[in-house]
Formats: C-alpha cells, structure tokens, sequence
C-alpha cells in the first residue's frame, strides 16, 4: 500500500503537529503488523513467544518509523512538538531562499508591486512565517507608503516571534521606524 500522493500544505502549528502524529501512526502500523507476522512464525519455531511476537515489532516498527519521520519532516518542527525547537524558523529559510533572495531583488530595483506580489504568494503557503511578514511590511512601507498596513504586519511578527529572536528585533525597530513619518 502506497502513501497517498497528494501534497500536503503547512498552514498552522497544530496542523503541522498533527500531520507529524499521523504519519507517525501511520507509517508504525504498516510496519508493525509484518513485523508481528514475521516475529510469531519466528516465535513459534524457536519458542520465545513474548519477545518476538510483541517486543521485536515495537521496536522495530517505532524504530524505522522514526527514521522516516525524520527524514520526511523538518526535524525542528519534531522538537516542537515536545517543546525543544530550537530554531523553529530555520527550515522556512532554507526553503523559501530563493523566494527572498527574488524578493530583494525586485525591492532593490523598486519593483514593488512585483516584490508584493511574490511575497503575498509566499505568505499565502506560508502564513506564519515572520521573515517574509517583515518583508511585507517593508515592502508596505517603501512601496505604497501604507503605513497601517506595514504596522499591521510588524504586529504580526512581534505576536508570532520570540521577543529575542531577529525577527521580533526587526519588526520592533520597523514599527518604531512607521512613527516618525
């Protein structure tokens, strides 16, 4: 039996946690009952019953399973789930580089309304994601001169973020920036 094979999209936390749970259970399951299988006929030859039939498969089973879990998602978003991310951002800006480095690039030529759309479409998969946020607000601010709207998007990030992190540094800077125009 195949994994299904339509894509999966990250909108929140807590369906990104139970995506992570699922495939957990999943995978295990597929795992597990071949090794049950494999581990009774095992068992019944060489009389040891309670370890091959239960303790084998559990093992074996939660082991590749996790090795798969790891391998599939990011293992930051793994470590959140039991409150020990330690960078819960940084696989979006691995993945996402090329968008922002594009996103610079139509800043840095005053293609505002391109960069705009292009960071509109990466909020759009991404919608906590407070890097691209503080892009929006920049662009926001550069571009239309929408001063709300920029402060609306630093608010964001000021809600998303860690108080210490680079991105709640920035929006704070950006957002005190807004009143002085």
């Amino acid at each position: 039996m195949a994994p299904s094979a339509t894509p999966r999209t990250k909108k929140t936390p807590d369906v990104r946690d139970l995506l992570i749970v699922g495939d957990f259970i999943t995978y295990f399951l597929w795992l597990f009952i071949p090794f049950v299988v494999i581990g009774a006929i095992y068992g019944f030859f060489y009389k040891c019953y309670f370890m091959c039939f239960l303790v084998n498969p559990i093992l074996y089973a939660g082991g590749i399973t996790l090795i798969i879990i790891v391998i599939k998602h990011d293992v930051n978003d793994i470590l959140a789930l039991v409150g020990r991310a330690g960078e819960p951002q940084l696989a979006l800006h691995i993945k996402h580089a090329n968008t922002i480095q594009q996103i610079s690039v139509q800043m840095s030529a005053q293609d505002h309304q391109g960069a705009l759309k292009t960071v509109n479409r990466l909020l759009k998969e991404e919608p906590v994601y407070a890097n691209a946020l503080n892009l929006k607000g920049q662009i926001l601010l550069e571009g239309s001169g929408d001063i709300d709207g920029a402060r609306s998007c630093f608010d964001r990030v000021m809600q998303l973020a860690a108080p210490d992190s680079e991105d709640f540094k920035l929006a704070q800077a950006l957002k005190a920036a807004t009143y002085g125009e």
